[in-house]
């Protein structure tokens, strides 16, 4: 295999893999080649994986089906097959982001023309235009991999070309810290006194959210029947399912079942949240949703965390805002209670989470060091 540096029609430098091999039908000797972003080792194994197919294909005289099958077109084919695999939600944020990149890739591009180096480009330009994470584009990266694993299964394409997709992560200015993935006590009551005058209904769902933990999708998906009254006069709330976001709100509706099995739980609620379940009962005495408009339609998640991000600087609060802060800060002050950690996954509906650990490790340490400098003020 040699390798040569060449420019793409976009003007972008790549290299090209080359291999030679012997074809016996014809007595003579043949070359194949493709295209990668880089030289790493990892991609020159890639290369060299992808080649080795090439010439397999071609010894075997294999043809490709559908020569002309366009990328959105594959699309298309695979989503009706993708949604009888997984939940609705799954298949319906996956469609969201098939959509996504039918923005930028054109309508015209063949299936098996696409380059690793195309990927890369469409890729790339996704995560700086819209200032996307980098794990929103492992995401998607992921997704299309399925894609075009299906297209190999079909014989569309000879090779899936993600394989060689590397796409460098970018230097993400947002803050990483744990401190900033909840609220402090200050923070949260100034939240709270922000917003409860100007929208009442937006302020009882963060206080919900606040006193039990949920995810922002499972608290907007709850029916008012979700919420039960026991025997001994205590109160707990069912959950069962999450929201699922669609373009139209009145297409909007409850899941079948929640993000994983471990969110499938039955918590019990504070005496403040259940203040909060009355308060919504009495602004929005019909329709089934316990978080609605004035209209009956259900509360947008997109729209909740617009309206955080909006007016943080108002609320004199230096940190990232969106709808699962308050699940952190639920987290973090069952932490500073004590409450033991898997008892906090069982609450919240996890059975591992990496940040969960790190909000809970943190919050231990902070009150250890508390009690020390307290220890000696005896």
């Amino acid at each position: 295999m040699w390798i040569e540096e060449v420019t793409n029609p976009k003007g972008k430098r790549v290299y090209k893999y080359n291999e030679r091999y012997f074809d016996p039908k014809t007595n003579r000797r043949k070359k194949v080649s493709v295209t990668m972003p880089n030289k790493a080792r990892d991609t020159k194994k890639e290369a060299q994986k992808l080649l080795d197919s090439k010439i397999d294909l071609r010894l075997n005289q294999k043809t490709l089906k559908k020569p002309t099958l366009t990328f959105h077109d594959l699309i298309d084919e695979w989503l009706p097959y993708y949604q009888k695999q997984v939940k609705e939600a799954t298949y319906y944020a996956t469609k969201y982001t098939f959509n996504t990149l039918k923005n930028y890739i054109p309508d015209t591009w063949i299936v098996s023309s696409i380059t690793a180096s195309d990927l890369v480009d469409v890729l790339e330009k996704i995560l700086y235009s819209n200032d996307l994470s980098n794990n929103y584009i492992s995401t998607m990266k992921g997704k299309m991999n399925k894609l075009f694993t299906y297209a190999v299964k079909r014989q569309y394409i000879d090779a899936n070309p993600i394989a060689g997709v590397v796409i460098e992560r970018k230097l993400d200015n947002r803050s990483g810290k744990i401190k900033d993935k909840f609220l402090e006590d200050d923070e949260y009551s100034r939240l709270i006194d922000y917003v409860a005058p100007r929208n009442k209904r937006y302020a009882l769902l963060f206080q919900w959210l606040y006193y039990t933990g949920m995810r922002p999708g499972e608290a907007l998906a709850l029916n008012k029947t979700d919420v039960s009254k026991t025997s001994d006069g205590s109160f707990h709330v069912n959950i069962t399912g999450t929201m699922m976001d669609r373009r139209r709100v009145k297409d909007m509706k409850k899941s079948d079942s929640t993000k994983s099995s471990a969110g499938m739980r039955e918590i019990d609620l504070p005496k403040m949240a259940i203040e909060v379940y009355h308060e919504l009962l009495e602004i929005s005495p019909t329709g089934h949703f316990l978080f609605q408009t004035s209209r009956g339609t259900p509360l947008q998640n997109s729209g909740l965390n617009t309206y955080l991000r909006n007016h943080k600087q108002k609320m004199k609060i230096d940190k990232p805002l969106s709808l699962h802060i308050f699940r952190h800060t639920h987290i973090s002050k069952l932490a500073e209670l004590g409450v033991p950690l898997y008892v906090i996954q069982d609450r919240v509906g996890h059975e591992h989470s990496d940040i969960t650990e790190k909000i809970y490790t943190h919050v231990t340490k902070n009150s250890k060091q508390r009690l020390k400098e307290n220890l000696e003020k005896l």
